[in-house]
């Protein structure tokens, strides 16, 4: 069965709970995208829904509607989509549950009664147990126990499931769309809003210029979900300390190691013991360490490649990469490895992709949804591309955030593909418009080359070159061996988009298929 993302399981709850049209403007409105993102949703839950035996029924002007011949086959997609994934969307809406689940990991160690909870938040012992419940669930994955007993209510873990917790919460009420002008910060508002809502302003900038020495030493700057990750577990990590509750961490004394980096790290440490006025247990040197080398960069056109490439590197990252490209190319049966951008990119993304796998560092992809919306054949392909090639750190290892990113760069390295292609272009005749057509056609796609431009009755007899890669017509044609595109004589936009489209997802619509199957 293919996969459906978040906001598309969303879309469906919101159908299921109306027995009546809906139109795309309410829907786009409670989902808060465009018609035009809702139209392609549908496309893919049109697919979806067949295997459940349920079809959308679209009426122009009037609405969506799901329609089934059996209504117990509504009642079970309604069960199970109500209960899939639902764990975290329970505890990340519920502003009370996220306070007390951050008051237990702040404290932790250290337990609490329910009776004080109850106190605390104005609500029934029953409501405390139900919300306990809930966290319990939401902890369970990240490696923590919630322990109920006479002596109390508290979380037992190691101290990085606890900070990665804390970050999760954080990141779970981060709004990243939020508006709003901020100075002198990296942060966009959303993150900067939270990180002093839970730390103050005052560490929030010490922080921020301690990050701001580190990459000017470092000679590169942090890629921006980096950025935010290493910012907020920094933060926690002075939280804990101060308080008094962080737990011994086991270190990972065989790493790669990079000394330049650690003397960065160690610095860093001493610069926030001045601030806390408090001494640190060493393996917090380490801590940072891990977060740094963990952390991807900013590649800028301008970017200096060389000075990418001297960063720490390794045998297995570069074999990563280039298992991975032969994987998708494999799979789109197009040959990516002479691509230098896609390489580049990619290796990037991976080097410290290898550290965050192997610390258990996770970073958050905020433009996951849209990736997976606006890049329907490339993401699930780059999925299974990655999974293959990443297995053996177990199954699913890499998580989707990751993956998002890098399918990106695949889209990217698909685009490529369209820039140099031989086109013969099919015309009416006794009409002028052929030298309109080429020269439109040039201008959106200036690598390409016009191999000729014939009639229609001049393409029966014509013997096709197997240097031709795509065949533009703006009129209809018997069925050809070659790839045909059909546009107007005045190649508009719409055109443009039909051509670069019809060249890239021919091959990965055939690719998702085939992946599908398996």
């Amino acid at each position: 069965m293919q996969i459906i993302t978040s906001r598309q399981h969303r879309l469906l709850k919101f159908l299921l709970a109306r027995r009546e049209y809906v139109t795309l403007l309410k829907i786009s409105d409670y989902l808060n995208v465009s018609k035009k993102t809702i139209q392609r949703d549908l496309r893919c839950l049109d697919e979806w829904l067949s295997e459940w035996k349920i079809a959308l029924d679209k009426r122009a002007g009037v609405g969506v509607m799901l329609q089934a011949d059996n209504i117990a086959d509504l009642m079970q997609l309604d069960h199970m989509i109500s209960v899939e994934g639902e764990e975290n969307d329970v505890m990340m809406s519920n502003a009370r549950r996220v306070k007390i689940a951050s008051q237990l990991l702040i404290e932790m160690p250290n337990a609490t009664s329910i009776n004080k909870l109850s106190e605390r938040y104005f609500i029934s012992n029953a409501s405390i147990v139900n919300d306990l419940k809930v966290i319990e669930s939401w902890l369970m994955p990240l490696g923590l126990v919630l322990i109920r007993s006479q002596t109390g209510t508290h979380i037992e873990g190691s101290e990085n499931s606890v900070r990665q917790a804390m970050a999760s919460l954080i990141n779970g009420v981060i709004n990243h769309s939020e508006p709003g002008c901020m100075v002198h910060s990296r942060l966009d508002p959303g993150s900067y809003k939270a990180l002093v809502h839970y730390f103050g302003e005052e560490d929030v900038l010490f922080v921020q210029s301690l990050l701001h020495d580190m990459e000017y030493k470092l000679c590169w700057s942090l890629g921006e979900p980096y950025y935010v990750n290493i910012f907020t577990h920094i933060l926690i990590m002075m939280y804990r300390t101060t308080r008094g509750n962080a737990l011994p961490k086991i270190s990972d004394n065989n790493a790669i190691f990079d000394e330049r980096i650690f003397t960065i790290a160690r610095e860093m440490l001493q610069r926030i013991e001045d601030r806390m006025a408090h001494s640190l247990p060493k393996d917090e040197v380490r801590f940072i360490y891990q977060y740094i080398i963990s952390s991807g960069v900013i590649m800028e056109e301008r970017h200096d490649i060389s000075v990418v490439r001297n960063m720490h590197s390794s045998d297995e990252a570069r074999q990563l990469t280039q298992c991975l490209i032969d994987a998708f190319s494999e799979m789109v049966d197009i040959d990516l490895s002479g691509d230098t951008a896609l390489y580049d990119g990619l290796i990037i993304h991976i080097k410290p992709l290898i550290n965050r796998l192997n610390y258990q560092i996770y970073i958050r992809n905020p433009l996951l949804e849209d990736i997976k919306g606006e890049l329907p054949d490339v993401w699930p392909l780059t999925l299974r591309a990655v999974n293959l090639v990443f297995s053996s750190w177990g199954e699913k290892a890499v998580s989707e955030d990751e993956v998002g990113y890098m399918t990106v760069h695949f889209q990217a390295a698909m685009e490529r593909q369209v820039a140099r292609k031989r086109v013969l272009l099919v015309c009416s005749t006794g009409i002028g418009t052929s030298h309109l057509l080429k020269s439109r056609v040039l201008r959106a796609f200036p690598d390409w080359t016009i191999v000729g431009v014939v009639s229609a009755s001049s393409l029966q007899t014509l013997q096709m070159d197997d240097e031709i890669d795509l065949i533009i017509s703006t009129i209809n044609l018997p069925e050809m061996a070659r790839q045909v595109v059909y546009v107007t004589a005045f190649l508009n936009d719409a055109d443009i988009k039909r051509v670069t489209e019809a060249v890239i997802t021919e091959k990965l619509h055939l690719a998702k298929s085939t992946a599908i199957e398996f």
